[in-house]
């Protein structure tokens, strides 16, 4: 992919998406996913979701503000799951109900009308390393994060290269029978384009897409090279000034202001550019997965304005409360984009990688001076490249020496 032929249509974004992607260094990416007819490195360019309609015995949950273009169906499905126990009851089944575009998280896609909205799905079977359903719970942390980091963003009390992807709607349909009992099924509603200042953007490049090869392209420089190129400072300051100290300060300014924990992989983070494709800051996406620290926000004096079912709150009574804190951070956030950012960038340009790090470590302890003195473990933690037990406590792997704290 050439960075100067990059247009603001959606054909670019999901061909970044798609196959500008080399995947999650879990390497689950392609062996847990979707059908051949609706997975993103298939060769199938869209596909329809089904609709359905259920009795008035199942109980119809909505979180958020409703899309005018949601009254159309009760629920959409993904295609895949349709032959699930839970829609026997359905009184109707549209399976051409929407067309839409596979991405990268596979369960999520892009609808190709409706002004181009983002879909996630429920998906009962496991996409990467995890069983994708999703249910109440999801949804309403999902609107209810996406609603706390708008007002932020419009009080101004974020960076103003920071944006998100609202997830502002979610639907739940609840079955009670003896078939599917107490199942949840639902889906939220994405939007297109950032929220707050970032609004202005020509282009959206995913995080990994900089330093991923075009599976179509091969012999094309990374879209991070290409940046680069196109530089007159030296790569250390590019990639410190432009790609790291946003997302970092995003990170941060969340946690000290809001008690909120992004999940910054490299999966969940784009960066925005403008129409002379330089980069103007960073988007978040995936609303539901970030973390709300409940003892965090108590200790800091902030508002609570989520409704506490349990998913992805913190407590400091979790026996995994530091850690989550490090996996977040240094493994999420550090081994799976920082770092390949800067490992990619040194295979072509001289610079002194130890030094930038030193850089980024300088940078954020004006942040980490902020948080209680426990808030970090002193070593660092990742987990096994393996599919957890959910029903157990995930085994974590100790490591010496953060790298960005």
């Amino acid at each position: 992919m050439i960075l100067g032929e990059l247009s603001a249509g959606s054909s670019d974004f999901l061909h970044m998406e798609r196959f500008v992607n080399i995947g999650s260094p879990s390497g689950f990416t392609d062996l847990h996913t979707t059908s051949p007819q609706t997975c993103p490195r298939g060769d199938c360019e869209s596909f329809y979701l089904c609709s359905i309609e259920a009795p008035d015995s199942i109980t119809i949950e909505e979180y958020g503000a409703q899309p005018t273009f949601c009254t159309q169906w009760q629920m959409l499905v993904h295609p895949d799951q349709i032959g699930e126990r839970e829609f026997d009851v359905c009184t109707k089944i549209d399976r051409h109900a929407v067309r839409v575009a596979p991405t990268s998280s596979s369960r999520t896609v892009k609808m190709l009308d409706r002004e181009g909205w983002f879909l996630k799905l429920s998906y009962k079977g496991l996409i990467g390393r995890v069983d994708r359903q999703l249910s109440r719970v999801h949804a309403i942390s999902a609107t209810e994060v996406s609603r706390a980091i708008a007002d932020a963003i419009d009080q101004t009390s974020l960076p103003n290269n920071f944006g998100i992807l609202r997830e502002v709607y979610g639907r739940v349909l609840v079955f009670s029978s003896a078939t599917s009992p107490n199942s949840e099924w639902g889906f939220v509603a994405r939007e297109p384009m950032p929220y707050g200042p970032l609004e202005r953007a020509a282009i959206l490049i995913p995080a990994f897409s900089l330093f991923s090869p075009d599976l179509k392209s091969p012999d094309d420089p990374t879209l991070l090279i290409q940046l680069i190129e196109k530089q007159d400072r030296n790569p250390e300051d590019f990639l410190f000034d432009d790609l790291i100290s946003p997302l970092h300060d995003a990170y941060f300014s969340l946690l000290i202001h809001f008690g909120l924990q992004l999940e910054a992989h490299a999966q969940n983070m784009l960066y925005a550019l403008d129409d002379q494709l330089d980069i103007i800051g960073v988007v978040a996406r995936d609303a539901e997965s970030i973390d709300k620290d409940f003892s965090l926000m108590d200790e800091l004096g902030l508002s609570k304005p989520y409704t506490d079912t349990k998913y992805k709150r913190l407590l400091r009574s979790d026996y995994n409360y530091q850690i989550m804190h490090s996996f977040m951070f240094d493994f999420k956030m550090g081994e799976y984009l920082t770092k390949p950012i800067i490992r990619h960038a040194g295979e072509r340009f001289s610079f002194d990688q130890e030094l930038l790090e030193e850089r980024i470590r300088s940078h954020n302890a004006k942040y980490t001076r902020q948080l209680p003195a426990d808030f970090f473990p002193r070593n660092w933690y990742s987990y096994e490249n393996i599919v957890h037990d959910r029903t157990r406590r995930r085994p974590y792997i100790t490591h010496e020496s953060p790298r960005y704290r």
